[in-house]
């Protein structure tokens, strides 16, 4: 028997499997604070919470599988050449270190071959940060669950549809999962998070079908030779899937066949499936598919990156020892007894330091918690302080010539991720031109493109990216308004 556990920032849910039927499953409400954006603030709590779900539902820690909702990583397909197993794993390494956009110091990687060809092999990898997987693996030991198996819930959502080419939407109170599957691989996974101050259910999916269109058209423009097939399924899960109303709002704005995404495993009629998709997906690593497909399962443990180099084999020329070696050593047992007692005494001091690090961490993180903030972060609000002052001097600045750029200057910055901030923005009597930092690449090319989906500009376009910075990267956005600016002289 297994059981998954997929948490979020509204709920936790758990299912248990045995072969292949569903036994049991349970959810419980979070309150706000123990989980955002993907990040765990209170292991300590959010691990009472999951120790008394299991105890409630009488189910085993042993063989949990997990996901973590909206949990940040970076992905690449990497073509290598052929070579000696033992060196695949520096090969892949330097490769990934030119591609992804954070240090592999700070990522915890993991890799698995998909593709060959005579002289190639591709390799799919992705990288999670190491903070955001130790405080997962806290909070289940605060459970009392020995950490197992962790997966990516986009991975976990793809390996439930089990299809070729499929469009995976799951759709949660708090972030929208959207999965690209062609090919039989994941080939672009992303997650974007509702609008939620005076915002519509029909507003929040207007964004996601923008989202949606943006992702296909990105893929097309990358893929002429074959772009997708208009008969392509989209296939909906998530909590607000289980509502007509919102498919059928999604069905009226996308031109794709729209299903639900049923998983092939034997479950009860009252099982609320688009709740525990992502359940039953983690529950699939270790459950053989019924059906064969020409879907490639991208079946990675996050857990192996930190664990991988640790372990190594034990030559047999020591393992065969002589009878007398071993006497030997027997003779010496008390001495290796205190050694171990002491060095698990250490492990056990170092765990504690750990655990302090992380709290101290996780508490500089949650910004309610201002007097425990460090140097750096407090820094970093300094710099936004600042930078929000001048642009409200800017913004004076303008008014007191006589030009009314109120409207124009929200039009820019209405549609700017959490996840990016601006540094300066120029306006002139034809365009806007934006620099600012982000987190990613693909963040700056939703920013882009949310401001050419509002309608205010005859063009929109990314004048510059520079991703040599170890925190994220730096842009240029350039913004053409529709004639001309309203008292822009």
């Amino acid at each position: 028997m297994y059981v998954t556990l997929n948490i979020s920032a509204t709920c936790i849910r758990l299912l248990s499997i045995k072969e292949r039927q569903v036994k049991k499953w349970a959810s419980m409400p979070l309150a706000p604070g123990l989980v955002r954006d993907g990040v765990i603030l209170q292991p300590k709590d959010l691990g009472a919470i999951i120790n008394a779900l299991f105890r409630s539902m009488k189910v085993s820690k042993e063989r949990v599988i997990t996901s973590l909702t909206g949990l940040s990583f970076t992905h690449r397909i990497l073509s290598l050449p052929r070579m000696k197993p033992a060196l695949v794993e520096e090969a892949i390494q330097r490769a990934a270190s030119k591609e992804m956009p954070l240090p592999l110091k700070e990522l915890y990687l993991s890799w698995q071959a998909i593709d060959s060809s005579n002289d190639e092999l591709d390799y799919y990898v992705f990288g999670v940060p190491k903070n955001l997987i130790d405080t997962v693996e806290q909070t289940l030991v605060e459970a009392g669950v020995k950490p197992y198996l962790m997966d990516l819930k986009p991975l976990a959502l793809a390996r439930a549809a089990n299809r070729e080419e499929a469009l995976i939407v799951a759709l949660e109170p708090d972030c929208y999962d959207i999965v690209l599957v062609t090919n039989g691989v994941p080939a672009i996974m992303r997650t974007i998070t509702p609008r939620r101050e005076g915002a519509s259910i029909e507003d929040n999916i207007r964004q996601l079908t923008d989202e949606l269109s943006k992702t296909v058209e990105f893929y097309n423009s990358s893929h002429p030779e074959k772009p997708l097939s208009p008969s392509i399924p989209l296939l909906l899960t998530g909590e607000l899937s289980a509502d007509s109303a919102t498919s059928q709002l999604i069905q009226a704005q996308m031109e794709y066949p729209t299903e639900s995404l049923v998983p092939p495993l034997e479950f009860s009629p009252y099982l609320p499936v688009a709740l525990y998709t992502t359940n039953m997906g983690l529950a699939l690593k270790k459950v053989p598919q019924k059906t064969a497909t020409r879907f490639s399962d991208i079946n990675l443990n996050i857990l192996s990156g930190k664990q991988r180099g640790k372990a190594q084999l034990i030559p047999r020329r020591y393992v065969l020892l002589p009878l007398a070696l071993m006497l030997a050593i027997g003779l010496l047992f008390p001495t290796y007894q205190l050694k171990s007692q002491a060095s698990a005494e250490t492990t056990h001091l170092r765990t504690e330091l750990g655990k302090v690090s992380q709290e101290l961490h996780q508490a500089r993180l949650a910004i309610s918690d201002v007097e425990e903030r460090a140097n750096e972060i407090e820094h970093k609000i300094n710099e936004t302080l600042s930078a929000a002052n001048n642009l409200k001097q800017e913004h004076q600045c303008i008014l007191g010539k006589g030009g009314d750029f109120a409207s124009n200057l929200k039009l820019v910055t209405g549609f700017l991720p959490a996840e990016a901030y601006f540094t300066s923005i120029e306006m002139d009597a034809d365009q806007i031109i934006v620099e600012g930092e982000a987190d990613s690449p693909f963040t700056t090319l939703n920013y882009a493109m949310a401001l050419e989906s509002q309608g205010g500009f005859s063009e929109v376009y990314i004048a510059e990216i520079d991703e040599s910075k170890s925190t994220g990267v730096s842009f240029i956005t350039v913004a053409t308004k529709k004639g001309r600016w309203q008292d822009a002289h």
